[in-house]
């Protein structure tokens, strides 16, 4: 048994890495599980644009990044992450001419946004020679005098009416303004405070890195609207300061969060060539015959032991070896979409059922795991299927699975039950369901005798395969997370 025998006093966090750098920051301190050196690779390389899906502990990176910098002020600076999702978009519209081209438009306008948050980040470094020191004092002040707001996109429009003083220099490099720019007075001044503003952060000196993360972009519905060019111009936007300052030797760098899904809708030319060079995916999927060692498995171990340092394998020394005829940590992993965010807390959630200390019976396994499926695992895909659908339509997506009464079924049979059943015929279009759900991770597709043509059939989730899309006319079954919520378990 474990030093520490009461299951109840681990502490395995929270869902909102916000929260856990708030309430429980020795979680990200001590207990972080550096997947793949993501960390370390977002500090030391050239890669910038994390993927993952939710959960997949992209704001953690974030997180764990003001930590650090926290410890080391001397070495490191991450102020607050700059949320896309509480950004009024809206307000970008109008900052560059619309008789720019509108991709060149949208990068235009983040970079002016993303610039002046650095000047705002870099205020105050200590650490920074004294000719950036003036320089970044001097932009500040040229920001307020033109009436520029950090916080306010909208008052990037300032830039097309006012001029950079002539007092603080350009950089001595070419303009190279384009004929665009070269028609009106007002483009031709934004031109201006873009190389104005590039030259005093690429020219920046310090002891100390600057880390500028960008987070928020884990909804869906964000890249509708339209939108998809204006958050394709964010990470254009970001690729070339970045490079940028890699070339001028400037310490800076920006980093994108970024849901996988989301990224695959952006409007960005080269997506995937940035992609390839740029980004860091998070992904935890391992084979579940390897379960036992794989990287989620570690992460909870590694939380276990900040309470009981002797605590080697926290599932051996709880959980009996099997559950319901499955080993158990293959078991308990199946009811997740492998990411850290469910693993988490599906053991927080069984900790409620345990009454006592020393070995957690299999009951009470089975209890803490019908309390997930029925309130952490529909509430995710609630938060999911409304980027879809109105919240009518979501309640009959759930009642069209309660009523269908299988784990595993072919596209046929949810439209004979639609078809047959008035709450649900002309009020769903089952191909938008279907694909939603999938992309989701609730449903997969199940290819009988493997895909090899093996024995064991073979299981297509979203979660498994980023890259799987749904086959139609090929068998279906509901995520193992959702069975005890609609009685199939």
């Amino acid at each position: 048994m474990a030093t520490v025998s009461d299951f109840r006093r681990f502490n395995f966090g929270f869902s909102d890495a916000g929260r856990e750098y708030l309430m429980a920051p020795t979680l990200l301190r001590d207990g972080y599980y550096d997947l793949g050196g993501t960390v370390d690779r977002v500090l030391n390389s050239h890669e910038f644009l994390l993927l993952g899906y939710k959960g997949s502990g992209k704001s953690a990176v974030g997180a764990r990044l003001r930590l650090l910098a926290e410890g080391a002020p001397a070495q490191l600076s991450a102020p607050q992450a700059i949320f896309v999702d509480k950004l009024p978009l809206r307000e970008f519209k109008g900052v560059v001419p619309d008789s720019i081209d509108a991709h060149v438009r949208h990068v235009y306008a983040w970079q002016l946004h993303l610039m002046v948050q650095i000047i705002t980040g870099l205020s105050g470094d200590g650490q920074a020679d004294a000719k950036s020191r003036k320089k970044v004092a001097a932009a500040e002040k040229e920001l307020g005098k033109a009436g520029v707001i950090p916080q306010q996109p909208s008052s990037l429009k300032r830039f097309r009416m006012t001029k950079v003083s002539a007092s603080v220099g350009l950089p001595n490099k070419g303009l190279g303004l384009s004929a665009d720019f070269q028609r009106s007075t007002d483009e031709g001044d934004l031109r201006l405070w873009l190389a104005y503003l590039e030259g005093v952060t690429s020219e920046y000196r310090s002891n100390r890195k600057h880390y500028f993360f960008i987070d928020g972009l884990d909804d869906l519905s964000l890249a509708s609207s339209g939108r998809e060019l204006l958050l394709g111009g964010l990470i254009q936007a970001t690729v070339g300061l970045n490079e940028m300052f890699q070339e001028s030797g400037s310490p800076i760098k920006i980093v994108v969060s970024c849901r996988t899904d989301l990224y695959s809708r952006l409007s960005l030319p080269q997506a995937g060539k940035i992609r390839r060079d740029y980004g860091l995916e998070l992904n935890w999927y391992q084979n579940p015959r390897d379960a036992g060692v794989s990287h989620l498995v570690r992460l909870a171990n590694l939380r276990a032991r900040l309470v009981d340092r002797s605590c080697s394998d926290l599932f051996s020394e709880f959980f009996d070896p099997t559950i319901s005829g499955k080993n158990t940590v293959e078991f308990l992993l199946l009811q997740t979409r492998h990411t850290p965010r469910d693993l988490l807390q599906l053991l927080k959630i069984i900790q409620k059922h345990v009454d006592g200390p020393g070995p957690i019976l299999p009951s009470i396994v089975l209890s803490g795991i019908s309390d997930y499926s029925q309130t952490y695992f529909v509430d995710e895909m609630h938060d999911a299927l409304s980027t879809y659908f109105t919240e009518d339509q979501q309640s009959r997506i759930r009642q069209l699975l309660g009523t269908l009464r299988q784990r595993d079924f072919t596209f046929a049979d949810l439209r004979t039950r639609v078809e047959n059943d008035s709450r649900f015929k002309d009020k769903l279009d089952l191909h938008s369901v279907t694909t939603a759900l999938f992309d989701s991770s609730f449903i997969g597709n199940v290819t009988p005798g493997g895909a090899t043509g093996s024995s064991d059939p073979y299981f297509r989730f979203k979660h498994r395969n980023p890259e799987a899309s749904l086959l139609h006319d090929e068998s279906m079954q509901l995520h193992p997370g959702l069975w005890k919520a609609f009685s199939l378990a």
